[in-house]
């Protein structure tokens, strides 16, 4: 199960007038996607202007966007006072990682969930993505195949054994047993799965300002408003896929795209670039395809490592599209 970590950020403890603007908040659209018929590229960025009572946490909320996503699209803008008429990139282009298209994808380093709903007859296949924040170092959230066990409405939370020694050390002793209601930390639904013995959760929060951070001890946890949509749609025995996929990259309509994420646990700092790697990550998405690949804007990319799909090639025979703002 999760809770904020031990050592809570001090911007984060001291933001009582945020914790206001972040719960009126609210998503303005639902980040359902249609899947494309080849390629794993979904979405499009967006712009704005920010408003004199805007943070641009409160804006990640009502987008339906994480802390570390809006950070490192906004790197030089300010989290708390981003003032009136900033101009703030609301990114929503991701790059769905490598597995089967089906039940919940969670890909770690991205910080984001996936749900493939189960279609029927001649539905086209849709794609739903919301935020997460996964376990923070030494509580790693594990990778692997599970599968929804229980569906649990207003859960009480029990802390296991190694959290409440953990917050007992640290001087910061819990209860050892939260019922269900506003204080709980794992929110208002949750959904069980077998990993770690079934004490792998998806689940809410009552702190939806770190949403996106790695904060958790080994959950996977959701705005409150989220897991509200995700929880009543979910049926037990859905499949959960949880990924390690830093890198990510597509072919898709004849163009390459690429996303690369800063490593987990790495305080969102970009990694040196191994380029092994993302030569192999390239060369699965073409599968064969001939594309001259820009290894110039590829380095530009890896040293910024803030997890924004970027076309790096175009397939021979085909021409490269315009390029357009905010797409």
């Amino acid at each position: 199960m999760s809770v904020m970590p031990l050592r809570s950020r001090a911007a984060l403890a001291a933001g009582v007038l945020v914790v206001a603007a972040l719960s009126a908040a609210r998503p303005v659209q639902a980040a359902v996607y249609t899947l494309p018929a080849q390629g794993a590229l979904i979405g499009r960025d967006q712009r704005i202007h920010s408003k004199s009572s805007d943070t641009l946490l409160a804006i990640a909320r009502k987008y339906s966007v994480g802390y570390w996503e809006i950070q490192a699209a906004n790197p030089h803008v300010d989290m708390w006072l981003p003032g009136q008429g900033t101009p703030v990139v609301i990114p929503g282009r991701y790059i769905i990682p490598p597995v089967a298209h089906e039940g919940i994808v969670v890909n770690l380093p991205a910080h984001r969930l996936f749900y493939f709903p189960r279609r029927s007859g001649h539905e086209r296949p849709v794609v739903i993505t919301y935020p997460v924040s996964p376990g923070e170092k030494g509580w790693d959230t594990p990778t692997g195949v599970t599968r929804i066990v229980r569906k649990v409405p207003h859960p009480v939370w029990i802390p296991t054994p190694s959290i409440l020694r953990a917050h007992a050390a640290a001087g910061d002793p819990i209860a050892r047993v939260w019922p269900a209601g506003p204080n709980n930390p794992m929110g208002e639904w949750a959904l069980q799965t077998t990993l770690s013995g079934g004490e792998i959760y998806i689940h809410g929060t009552n702190n939806p300002m770190a949403i996106g951070m790695a904060v958790t001890h080994g959950c996977v946890r959701l705005y409150p408003e989220d897991i509200a949509a995700l929880f009543p749609v979910v049926p037990v025995g859905t499949k959960v896929t949880i990924v390690n996929d830093p890198i990510l990259a597509t072919l898709q309509d004849g163009r390459l795209y690429l996303s690369i994420h800063p490593p987990l646990h790495s305080q969102d700092v970009p990694a040196k670039p191994d380029f092994t790697v993302i030569s192999r990550v390239i060369r699965q998405a073409l599968g064969g395809a001939n594309v001259a690949v820009d290894w110039a804007r590829v380095r530009r990319m890896a040293a910024r490592a803030n997890g924004i799909p970027q076309l790096i090639g175009v397939q021979a025979g085909r021409a490269a599209a315009p390029r357009r703002t905010g797409t």
